[in-house]
């Protein structure tokens, strides 16, 4: 065994865990440990942590915290970090709630009402706001918060730390080895030691649909993975430790000890392993466990260090990669080394006489894009290349393109679909000339910075490829923070023969043209334009063997290097494999390991570019691609999703270690190799089963998300119509939706490219409501380029000229007003609010409390904690009682169309399929009736439901459950919204203040960057608008909005869906209203009153707070200062418990005015809401336009919530503590996967009945 080796195996698990090798062969020979080495380094979190006590964990954690601020390793450190993250995340939660749980066994139940409370703050991650002594301050450290935001994570994680051990962020019991022994209750020595403790339960979200091409129809299954699940597991038994012997240093209450720093192979090793075993009383230590909230806190910093880290590492290689360093240490346009082409400037002096207008000839770059048959996994992305480059592997093929239009005929002549033109010209002098063809978009930039300027208007990809190519050099940048320069004086050095003081007389024009293929076909189109301009700019100045036809390999890697800048220029970017459109027809792209000559040697065991193998006449002969192109259809599903969120959970993943993942990557990796025989054999069929068993195993279980209800109902349907002639499902890219392959039987194709389109289209019309739909699908004729880009000169004179495209269509108003009128649209208030709004007498600053108003934490005689000690048994059986009597209803607040959830996209969220369980895709609507059903069940009575909706929800709603739920056991009712508001264009006042005097969370420094600039666009936007006008460029469900879920419930007193409950059900007292996304509350028989949840970090937007000697709920909004939101430690989870007649009579009604639907109640709700505050709040808006293209703007709306009913003296609120399972609302699909690990999905699950399968 090496001595390395022999040092890491002395060491506590994690820590074993990351430095275990990968590489076997590095390694003496002869040593049996090498393959445990391996198979350790690749046993999942989970698995190890659960060999754990807490004492261990907590220990292992300070071990792991100390080892990444010294190790010099990417892999180490970012799997370190990642290590952090998921304990605090998912594992020291359950630990805190099994510890109590233990505590009361040991203990008993003979502890007073306030010492539950205060043991119930572990569990709740608040031990700050259950105290009646008032000395806490804040649930979260300030400072910690602060620099969170700013982008200072190791500040922000020093600072949690150091909170960990006072009384506002942690739990007030200590867990120390004793401590858990003592309720251990095992007397045999062995259990002991081979005792595994509680872990999170996790639940696939992936549905049970799987394909069979022997069947006529898409079949369910009750497993989710193709895959056996034996295959690439690691024992854990060997490597379990029940030792803890360093000394505390961040969760202990002790004096703590960091390791030295500045350690580097063997020495960190050495001292790692002295460390373990220098302390041998540490057992004896006593550790903290943080709160829930701190915890979070923590997990949020870790993850953010964790892929800033990674981030950072990308653009040093970038920098570093060769021919790229000059671009970033230029920081004069005297210095700029780049000279036009001699061909290029001889073309243009001809083209017309000095002080005439000229053009020089047209350098026209041609360029195909790629199509990936197997990513492995998304094994492209930057860091598991870097990290596991054997496991790094992409097949894909460059192709031409033609979208077939309906009724045209078989004759679609696919060409390479990317153009770029650069040509020297003499109009105007001194300038550079951006023209899009394809966005019908042109910019003359006369000033450096103009280019860095990346967000001002839809030519930021043209700008970045400038930037990348050289012509415009990164460097002048900096030059232009100081000053400014003219581009003439670049453009003047840039002439051969010129020198300082020359006068420039000639301009550049860049046009680029994507002909036909809309945003979101997965075809990796953006970043193929950003090489072809790349590759064109490159040639134009001398970068590059020759002017004209193919580049060679080493340019093309550069190019492709360049292309990664770019995206990273304009605050994107995706995997390695993209720029695959460079390079000519099939390829195989696969890491390597670093060489000496290499900037990533000696930092990570692959580089971040990769090799490209094209595949020849052995590996891929022609009558493969002949068959492929008889066979594939390829289509464009018409969704244009975010796929970065993607990317960072692949990277996750993969550092986590997750057993089905593991797996599934491994099997992706087989699947791969196999793709590769059967491209040597010809074999489409077998193709088309590898690919499909890809998407339906490896990748689905992977990263659930890639899928979704909308891919998998085409699937169902083309297997129905097809049979035996479809083969198979083909994936692009990061995920479905979009871009998409069907492969068929060559004689069924003629017949799927027409059924393809009516499928697509009818599938589209069934979800578009409920699914982001970016336009309408199509159907895309290809062929295989076997040319990769390519370049010709063209004179000027030749015929070259683009086609006209038309330009953006102003979406139409005309029904508009009559929607409004039809809605009876309150115009005179429309008209006040506008002028209050421009006066400024109200606006996002107006939302604010006053100064004067003192907010502090609740104590502990404020709330109630709801749980099975906390209740008593009297007060349950009363609520029970009350359920099997019936007077126990249902309101679910759905008239919203999920802004944050689809970015504005105005879908109806109550009806999104926003998730698999149980087996099949669920939306809102359909969990909600679930969970109804069930305790329909268990109590024997039908509990009645409302949905509430607004004009933009209730056509949709009501037909969902028509359709659906019609054979519900229980009453359902849709209570349709009679208010509507129209947007308004925001003052620009608000926007600054919402972007820049509100905090937010900082991006990384480019992409910050474009995002200032493009909020600087979208002021002049508004300006140039009208401040306060009428929002109405836009569709009219667009224009329109809710105007706060406070009126959804008055709204059952005024459309009569109230007075028709009690009618059918006179002894109903009680309403449970809550959120739609609020997925986790159920009727329960213990709780009425408003439901607060304990708050984790990213629960920002008001809570529970003592205001001026009174507990009430705070908006957001509504909070004096940023500052006033880290005191509050619960989170308001918008469920509430309503007793019908108080309400009644708070509104100056009675149960017989609403069955009579008596004429005063449009009075009584209308003086009642004026007792409650009007907020001005910013919402984003999509405007969708051209070839799946899209703009979101901010919009002004106002709005009243329901949550400060709790600030009426007369209304009577209590306040109940549930689980953040019962209470946390899904706001953005960026959660569910979270949501899926921490046990909150397995939780929804055991309270639903799936009668539907």
């Amino acid at each position: 065994m090496s001595q390395d080796q022999s040092s890491v195996d002395t060491l506590p698990l994690l820590l074993r865990i990351i430095l275990s090798r990968e590489d076997g062969d590095d390694n003496d020979n002869g040593d049996t440990n090498t393959t445990n080495s391996a198979n350790l380094r690749h046993l999942s979190l989970t698995r190890a942590v659960q060999s754990l006590s807490t004492h261990e964990l907590l220990h292992q954690l300070d071990l792991l915290d100390s080892f990444r601020r010294n190790c010099d390793n990417l892999y180490q450190r970012v799997r370190a970090l990642f290590f952090l993250y998921a304990v605090h995340r998912f594992h020291l939660p359950e630990r805190r709630r099994r510890a109590v749980l233990e505590k009361k066994r040991c203990v008993g139940t003979g502890v007073s009402s306030l010492e539950r409370v205060q043991e119930e703050g572990i569990i709740n991650g608040n031990c700050g706001g259950l105290s009646d002594v008032d000395s806490i301050k804040t649930v979260f450290c300030p400072k910690g918060y602060a620099a969170l935001l700013d982008r200072r994570f190791d500040e922000a994680i020093d600072f949690f730390l150091t909170s960990v051990g006072s009384s506002d962020s942690s739990s007030s019991t200590a867990v120390s080895v004793s401590s858990e022994e003592d309720c251990n209750n095992e007397d045999d020595d062995d259990a002991k030691a081979t005792r595994f403790y509680p872990v999170p339960k996790r639940t696939s979200l992936v549905s049970n649909l799987s394909y069979d091409p022997t069947h006529s129809a898409a079949t369910t299954t009750t497993s989710n993975s193709s895959f056996s699940s034996q295959q690439y597991q690691y024992s854990i038994s060997s490597y379990a430790t029940t030792t803890a012997n360093t000394t505390p240093r961040s969760y202990s209450n002790m004096s703590s000890l960091s390791m030295s720093s500045n350690l580097d192979g063997e020495n960190l090793l050495r001292s790692c392993s002295s460390s373990s075993t220098s302390s041998n009383n540490a057992n004896s230590k006593e550790y903290l466990l943080p709160s829930d909230s701190t915890s979070s806190a923590l997990a949020k910093a870790y993850r953010s260090l964790a892929f800033q880290t990674l981030a950072d590492q990308v653009k040093s290689s970038v920098r570093s990669h060769p021919g790229n360093e000059w671009m970033f240490q230029l920081e004069d346009v005297g210095d700029q080394p780049l000279r036009w082409s001699k061909d290029m400037v001889d073309g243009f002096l001809m083209g017309g006489d000095v002080g005439s207008i000229g053009k020089g000839p047209i350098l026209l770059e041609r360029t195909p894009v790629r199509m990936d048959i197997s990513h492995s996994c998304w094994s492209d992305i930057f860091f598991l290349g870097m990290d596991f480059p054997e496991g790094a592997r992409v097949i894909n093929c460059s192709i031409d393109l033609a979208v077939r239009k309906e009724g045209e005929d078989d004759d679609v002549n696919p060409i390479p679909p990317i153009e770029t033109r650069l040509r020297l010209t003499t109009e105007n002098p001194g300038t550079i000339r951006l023209t899009s063809v394809d966005l019908n978009a042109s910019v003359v930039l006369t000033h450096v910075s103009q280019v860095f300027n990346y967000a001002a208007d839809y030519l930021g990809l043209l700008k970045a490829g400038l930037v990348a190519s050289g012509i415009v050099p990164l460097g002048l940048e900096k030059m232009c923070e100081s000053e400014d320069m003219p581009i003439k004086d670049l453009l003047a050095i840039m002439f051969p023969g010129s020198s300082d003081g020359n006068e420039c007389k000639y301009g550049l024009e860049l046009t680029t043209y994507v002909q036909n293929i809309p945003k979101g076909s997965r075809l990796a189109v953006s970043t193929n334009l950003l090489g072809s301009i790349i590759a064109v700019g490159m040639r134009a100045t001398q970068q590059t063997a020759s002017l004209t036809g193919t580049l060679l390999e080493s340019e093309r890697r550069l190019v492709a290097a360049r292309a990664i800048l770019g995206e990273w220029l304009g605050g994107s970017g995706g995997g390695w494999q993209d720029s695959g459109g460079v390079w000519p027809g099939l390829k195989l792209i696969h890491g390597v390991k670093p060489q000496p000559e290499d900037p990533e040697y000696g930092i990570s065991r692959g580089r971040l570019l990769p090799n490209h193998v094209i595949l020849g006449e052995d590996d891929a002969p022609q009558s493969l691609l002949k068959a492929l192109e008889e066979s594939l259809v390829l289509v464009h599903g018409g969704m244009a999703q975010n796929v970065g969120p993607v990317l960072e959970m692949v990277s996750e993943k993969y550092l986590l270690r997750e057993e089905e993942e593991w797996n599934a990557r491994h099997r992706a990796m087989e699947i791969l190799d196999e793709i590769l025989i059967s491209l040597k054999q010809s074999d489409v069929k077998r193709i088309a089963e590898l690919v499909t068993e890809n998407f339906f195993g490896p990748i689905r279980t992977v990263i659930p998300s890639a899928t979704n209800s909308y891919t998998e109902s085409v699937i169902e349907k083309v297997q129905a119509r097809f049979g035996s002639s479809f083969w198979g499902f083909w994936m692009l890219g990061g995920m479905s939706g979009g871009g998409m392959g069907f492969i068929f039987d060559p004689s069924a194709k003629a017949e799927a490219l027409v059924a393809m389109n009516e499928i697509l289209l009818e599938t589209k019309r069934e979800m578009e409501t409920a699914l982001p739909f970016a336009m309408d699908p199509c159907v895309f004729e290809y062929k295989v380029n076997t040319n990769g880009t390519v370049a010709e000169l063209c004179s000027g004179n030749e015929d070259t000229a683009l086609p006209a495209v038309e330009s953006k269509t102003k979406s139409p108003t005309q029904s508009l007003d009559d929607l409004l009128a039809e809605q009876g649209f309150d115009t005179t208030l429309q008209e006040q609010i506008r002028s209050d709004l421009q006066s400024g007498k109200i606006g996002l600053a107006n939302n604010r409390l006053g100064s004067e108003s003192e907010l502090t934490d609740v104590s502990a005689k404020h709330v109630v904690l709801a749980n099975d000690t906390s209740i008593s048994k009297d007060v349950y059986s009363r609520g029970l009682e009350a359920l099997e009597k019936g007077t126990v209803g249902v309101v679910t607040l759905s008239a919203g169309v999920g802004s944050r959830w689809t970015q504005g996209a105005g879908v109806v969220k109550a009806i999104h399929p926003f998730c698999c369980i149980g087996g099949n895709h669920r939306t809102f609507v359909d969990v909600h009736l679930a969970k109804n059903q069930k305790i329909s069940e268990d109590v024997g009575m039908p509990i009645p439901h409302v949905f509430t909706t607004s004009w933009m929800t209730h056509n949709q709603i009501h037909a969902e459950i028509r359709n659906k739920h019609s054979a519900h056991d229980s009453p359902i009712y849709v209570s349709k919204g009679s208010s509507i508001g129209l947007r308004m264009v925001p003052m620009v006042r608000d926007l600054k203040f919402l972007w820049q005097e509100q905090s937010h969370q900082k991006l990384d420094v480019q992409a910050q960057k474009v995002q200032d600039h493009l909020q600087h666009a979208l002021m002049n936007w508004a300006e140039s608008s009208g401040e306060g006008s009428d929002y109405r460029d836009n569709i009219p469900k667009q224009c329109l909005c809710p105007i706060g879920h406070w009126y959804e419930v008055p709204n059952l007193l005024l459309n009569g869906t109230l007075a028709k409950m009690l009618k059918e059900r006179p002894q109903l007292k009680t309403l449970m209203v809550h959120n739609i996304d609020t997925i986790g509350a159920d009727v329960d028989a213990g709780i009425l009153a408003y439901e607060v949840v304990p708050r984790c970090i990213e629960d920002m937007g008001g809570g529970l707070f003592y205001v001026n000697g009174t507990p009430r709920l705070v908006e957001g909004l509504a909070l004096p200062t940023e500052e006033d939101e880290l005191k509050s430690s619960y989170y308001n989870s918008l469920t509430t418990w309503v007793d019908i007649d108080s309400l009644l009579s708070k509104f100056g009604l009675n149960r017989s005015d609403i069955l009579e639907q008596s004429e005063k109640i449009p009075a009584a709700v209308h003086q009642f809401s004026r007792r409650l505050p009007t907020y001005v709040t910013i919402k984003d808006v999509k405007k969708r336009w051209g070839n799946g293209q899209e703009d979101v703007h901010p919009v002004a709306q106002f709005e009243k919530l329901w949550g400060d009913m709790s600030t009426l003296d007369d209304i009577n609120c209590s306040y109940f503590v549930v689980s953040r399972q019962r209470g946390q609302q899904l706001k953005c699909p960026s959660q569910l996967d979270e949501w899926s690990r921490d046990g909150s999905a397995e939780y929804l699950d055991s309270l639903c009945s799936w009668n539907n399968g």
